[in-house]
């Protein structure tokens, strides 16, 4: 035996006039409240003098012309932990659009119950069986849902911005880092190089002293110079154990140290190995609209501005839908089986008469959001022209003081060898010996250190400019 109970048209009249009222509010949807005012870049446009690219790279560092690099600046994008934790966020920030992109579609729900009983007075047995098919869903009359897909897809951009700034910031640290460990290694050379002169220059100062020629007061000077060289290598080595370790947790080593072919070969370079291109002298402001930082403070504007819409919102009436087809008697194997079935349907819509002032104080609270958003907007445009600026102010003053740098070498290694041959010849006294030996040793460290500063401004320009092509045509 067979029966079936549906109580459709009803139903079926539910839903259509559900769907109608939805047909007739679909209208209803965000737009953004305000915009972003122009930001005045007056200072770049006044400054632009050739145009540069105005797309972000992560391979900037190939402007440096080291082959070696290549290999472990990918190790360094794939093991870093400050870049796998962006990375992690970038899909956390998937999966948040997708737990809200659920929402276009109903919910299904079933369940089932079965149940038996016996009479102990009369002995018989009673069985029964159900179960149930739920539908359910969320109408976005207001655009609610659909402001909080783009505020989602926003995230994702977000997440990505703060992806791309961490890892231009980890690359430039890292090359920063490797500079200094190798301006170290060639510092202590030279600091080594200078504790033999001062050893042999202490050896002939005592010589003459026994012979009469000097005063102690010379030997113990040299003395001296020669304890301050010794600290300087001292000093120099503990530098060196420090930055190999730093580079070694930029590249995720837990060794704390380069422990591959292709990490220890960087360490076999020089400074000049690094090539100096030729920067452009001025930037555009096309540049500065690309900074992931200004691409970051633009997503967060409009995160606020779609939240302050939502708060708008949050008082209106919603629509919810639902429908349930329930079944019982699924089975009786004793006297075959009987089936009923029953098809409802329901719509219901609530909104909030009196709640004390709080959507209203939230509302405000959100629309506070977005003038706040927009002043950090402003304020991060300003600060990215102050440091691309900076950074073309700084290379410029780092190029010319390597000039001099180099001009102050030759210019001190001429007078220790005038100094050196005089002293010999009893020409003149052991102080300007000294002091020429110790300009001498300062104008090699100088050179070292100006010419890191001149890669070192480079690699900050280029960062300043999200990895952008500015090399000068």
């Amino acid at each position: 035996m067979h029966s079936f109970r549906f109580s459709v048209p009803l139903a079926a009249r539910s839903l259509l006039c559900a769907f109608s009222c939805i047909a007739l509010t679909a209208s209803c949807a965000y737009s953004p409240s305000t915009t972003l005012p122009e930001t005045d870049t007056q200072a770049l446009q006044k400054a632009k003098s050739v145009d540069a690219t105005s797309q972000i790279t992560t391979s900037w560092w190939k402007v440096f012309e080291v082959a070696e690099l290549a290999p472990v600046m990918k190790t360094l994008e794939s093991q870093n932990l400050t870049l796998n934790q962006a990375e992690q966020r970038v899909k956390r920030a998937q999966f948040l659009l997708a737990q809200v992109n659920a929402g276009d579609v109903p919910t299904i729900t079933a369940r089932t119950s079965g149940r038996s009983g016996r009479d102990l007075d009369s002995g018989r047995s009673s069985h029964s069986t159900s179960g149930g098919l739920g539908l359910s869903y969320d109408a976005d009359i207001w655009g609610t849902r659909d402001a909080q897909q783009r505020s989602r897809q926003l995230g994702i951009d977000t997440a990505q911005y703060q992806f791309t700034e961490a890892l231009l910031d980890t690359q430039a640290l890292f090359i920063n880092t490797l500079l200094e460990q190798i301006s170290l290694q060639s510092r202590l050379s030279i600091a080594m190089q200078n504790v033999e002169i001062s050893e042999a220059l202490l050896n002939l100062v005592q010589i003459r002293f026994e012979e009469g020629d000097t005063s102690g007061i010379e030997v113990s000077q040299q003395r001296n110079t020669l304890i301050s060289a010794q600290s300087e290598v001292l000093r120099l080595s503990n530098s060196l154990t420090l930055n190999e370790r730093a580079l070694a947790v930029l590249l995720g080593n837990e060794s704390m140290q380069f422990n591959t072919p292709e990490q220890k070969a960087l360490l076999s370079l020089s400074l000049t190995d690094f090539s100096l291109p030729e920067v452009a002298p001025a930037l555009s402001a096309e540049v500065l609209k690309q900074r992931p930082d200004v691409q970051l403070a633009i997503a967060q504007f409009k995160q606020a501005d779609l939240a302050f819409y939502e708060a708008s919102v949050a008082g209106l009436p919603g629509m919810s839908l639902s429908a349930d087809i329930g079944v019982s008697d699924l089975l009786d194997l004793a006297q075959g089986w009987t089936l009923g079935a029953a098809v409802s349907a329901a719509v219901s819509s609530a909104a909030t008469l009196f709640d004390g002032g709080r959507l209203e104080a939230a509302e405000k609270a959100a629309k506070t959001d977005v003038d706040l958003a927009i002043l950090q907007y402003q304020q991060t445009v300003l600060s990215a022209i102050e440091a691309l600026l900076n950074s073309q102010t700084n290379l410029v003053f780092n190029q010319q003081n390597y000039r001099y740098a180099l001009a102050s070498l030759e210019n001190n290694q001429q007078l220790y060898r005038l100094a050196d041959i005089r002293y010999k010849a009893g020409d003149t006294d052991f102080l300007n010996l000294l002091n020429a030996q110790r300009s001498f040793f300062s104008a090699r460290q100088s050179v070292i250190s100006n010419y890191q500063a001149v890669l070192s401004s480079v690699i900050a320009t280029y960062r300043e400019s999200a990895g952008a092509d500015i090399t000068s045509s």
